[in-house]
């Protein structure tokens, strides 16, 4: 049996995933326009690194057999929820104060550059781990087009696949968003769009949070 056709598929299902608008899109790209790119690169990892593990998850069967245990999962919901609320309530008080972020608050306060980039990769990889459109694409539309009885090359290639879209995906943003021409145009209309963005992630945080079953 070839398993490439498959794993082509594997690889356009979740390019089309990791490209469609989300929470991360708007995480990454701000933290690369509003900071630098390095700070921007930093949070594209760490989205990347908790898909690698949510992919690792799937493929392994772990994933799937987490969404059995409806208290587990509905933990899980409001533990995503809850973070995209506080994500919104950062941005809104930022926009408040007239800072780009609130790291950028604590860099102010004298914060060094390796501790700024090991909260944006923190903050990319917790956004990740809890993120519902994360969680319901990989046990359900990931899982469905993966064979249960693949052999264990094919689970590592797919796992490769996913994790290099990821950080390609990613970094390509930061590094379009971190141009020092979307940095002028993101200062320009910051305090606009910080309010936007605190007010979708809030709205969007409250509805899974209202949507958690146990």
């Amino acid at each position: 049996m070839s398993y490439v056709p498959m794993l082509a598929g594997i690889a356009a299902i979740n390019l089309l995933a990791i490209m469609s608008p989300g929470p991360a899109f708007f995480l990454v790209s701000r933290s690369a326009a509003s900071r630098s790119r390095a700070v921007g690169v930093a949070t594209a990892m760490g989205v990347s690194a908790a898909a690698g593990l949510w992919a690792m998850a799937a493929i392994f069967g772990v994933a799937l057999f987490m969404t059995r245990f409806t208290t587990v999962y509905g933990l899980m919901q409001l533990a995503g929820g809850a973070y995209l609320i506080w994500l919104g309530l950062s941005a809104w008080s930022a926009s408040q104060r007239g800072e780009s972020s609130a790291e950028d608050a604590e860099d102010d306060a004298g914060r060094g550059a390796s501790s700024s980039l090991r909260r944006a990769v923190l903050t990319g990889g917790m956004l990740s781990l809890t993120n519902p459109k994360m969680i319901i694409y990989f046990t359900s539309i990931f899982v469905a087009v993966f064979p249960a009885h693949a052999p264990l090359w094919v689970h590592l290639t797919a796992l490769g696949i996913v994790v290099a879209e990821e950080v390609l995906w990613w970094v390509l943003v930061a590094y379009l968003f971190s141009h020092a021409r979307m940095q002028t145009a993101y200062r320009r209309v910051r305090g606009v769009l910080d309010r936007v963005l605190g007010v979708a992630f809030v709205a969007f945080g409250a509805r899974i949070v209202a949507l958690a079953h146990f």
